[in-house]
């Protein structure tokens, strides 16, 4: 089938037709690398569903007017080891990377950073924030609240985030132990992907807008339909942490009151909140003792006895270190949906792109 084939395109041409096309649009020029980073980033960890594959509708976003193209970042609050911000509509993907810029400088100060935002947008893959702090030997946390995706555990309407959450932590010759999840079973980029490939999804990903367990993947989502919650009951309770760390916290929108990406949103202002915190182990018994540690921790974990047909254990977050490091080696792989789609922004926006076919 024509979904199955792929193209490949070298990590750094990926990244500047990114930047290219947030410039065309009117994002200076440091923004839009830091965004176009951000994006292709994810298509080189192999978390396909919220890289390059969403260029078209961040772009389309701000062609509308729906974000800010020059991030705007006010401290409402700034005290010690924490800060309040108001991020004005601003491009997600900037605000979460500004917002965890300065939880480093202030664990650095502090030993501890908390920054907590309201009216931002939306920032793609949630581990790529910790990271800053894993590679600066911090740890680090991000969660945040989302549009509407689920229903309330032994409710029908659509009216929670799936609110997602990233851990990570600095290790020594090991790479950073990232954890990063949302709180439905699946991403709705999954279902948006699924959709674009035409591909069913598995029963327990998704309901339809009568409650009802889908394979289709937008009547799951898109159709007006619903994510499942991770753990049931269990992932509903950490969305609401979630919304609570972030929006209730901050005054920001709460769930219901979010548009999604793909929805008419005229106000400017999408209305995402996150908080960022960074967390310096020298506190405690040191930084390079901690990596020890993280060291002698992880080795006792992929050394234990593996279930029966496992060739290795792996740590969370190595599976994506693991694409990255042949990624940058072999180039990325795009499906040929994603493909054509660039291709029509690229000639829209004057910019070539240029794969090669595998």
């Amino acid at each position: 089938m024509a979904s199955n084939i792929h193209h490949l395109v070298r990590f750094e041409d990926l990244r500047s037709f990114c930047q290219q096309a947030y410039m065309k649009t009117g994002v200076p020029d440091e923004e839009a690398y830091i965004a176009a980073d951000l994006l292709a980033r994810s298509d080189l960890r192999g978390i396909e569903t919220h890289g390059v594959t969403r260029l078209p509708i961040y772009i389309k976003r701000l062609q509308k007017g729906y974000v800010r193209a020059e991030s705007k970042m006010t401290y409402l609050k700034d005290k010690g080891p924490v800060a309040y911000v108001g991020a004005h509509g601003s491009m997600g993907h900037v605000v979460a990377y500004r917002a965890m810029q300065k939880a480093i400088e202030k664990a650095e100060e502090f030993g501890i950073g908390w920054i907590s935002v309201k009216d931002s947008g939306h920032f793609g893959v949630t581990g790529l924030f910790p990271m800053m702090a894993s590679e600066n030997s911090l740890i680090g946390y991000i969660c945040s609240n989302s549009a509407p995706m689920m229903a309330p555990f032994g409710g029908r309407e659509r009216i929670m985030g799936n609110n997602p959450l990233s851990f990570a932590f600095p290790a020594g010759r090991y790479p950073a132990v990232v954890v990063d999840f949302s709180c439905s079973v699946v991403s709705s980029g999954k279902l948006i992907l699924s959709r674009k490939k035409g591909e069913k999804i598995p029963l327990g990903w998704a309901y339809d807008k009568d409650g009802l367990p889908t394979e289709d993947p937008y009547e799951g989502y898109e159709g007006g339909g619903s994510l499942a919650p991770l753990g049931g009951h269990k992932g509903y309770g950490l969305a609401l942490t979630h919304e609570m760390l972030t929006s209730v916290l901050t005054g920001g929108k709460w769930t219901r009151n979010i548009k999604s990406l793909y929805e008419e949103d005229k106000s400017g202002i999408q209305g995402t909140c996150h908080s960022f915190m960074a967390l310096d182990p020298d506190c405690f018994l040191g930084r390079e003792e901690f990596k020890h540690n993280m060291d002698t921790y992880i080795k006792s974990i992929k050394e234990s006895a593996k279930a029966k047909g496992v060739d290795e254990i792996l740590m969370p977050g190595e599976p994506e270190f693991k694409t990255e490091t042949r990624l940058l080696k072999e180039g990325i792989p795009l499906a040929t949906n994603t493909v054509t789609e660039l291709t029509t922004l690229g000639e829209s926006l004057g910019i070539p792109f240029l794969t090669q076919q595998i």
